[in-house]
């Protein structure tokens, strides 16, 4: 089964600790990865199912943009980064990143739909609820 998260595609305003990580991420609920004790800088690995706007029309920069179901279906390894509140982070790698900014999708902009069905720490590869599926809006 797998990991279901939504969430709004946000800039990171500080310094990334992560050499291979670009500064944009998405935040997931701090309980659902924390019960598989891993460690900032694990991979979660998936792939992208949606790209929606997040914004009102008006507010949204115009862009003559491809069809976004190109990227729909685009495998990802975010980079988990542990948070210190109620969120964590994943972040997408450098070369992911490189690939979606050819698609003008901003930060602040755009609401991601990402499933996930692993967990790469090291040599260790973990499945995510494999009896279940878990969303987090």
């Amino acid at each position: 089964m797998s990991l279901i998260v939504i969430g709004v595609l946000h800039k990171y305003n500080a310094e990334v600790k992560n050499k291979e990580s670009s500064d944009n991420y998405i935040n997931v609920t701090k309980k659902i990865l924390q019960m598989y004790k891993i460690k900032s800088g694990c991979l979660i690995n998936g792939r992208i199912n949606e790209i929606n706007s997040a914004v009102d029309r008006d507010k949204q920069i115009e862009v003559a943009m491809p069809n976004l179901a190109y990227i729909s279906g685009m495998h990802v390894d975010m980079i988990y980064i542990e948070g210190d509140g109620e969120k964590d982070y994943l972040f997408f790698p450098n070369k992911e990143w490189n690939k979606i900014v050819n698609f003008a999708i901003f930060p602040e902009e755009y609401e991601i739909k990402f499933e996930f069905n692993t967990i790469s720490c090291g040599f260790r590869k973990i499945k995510l609820f494999n009896k279940g599926i878990v969303i987090d809006k």
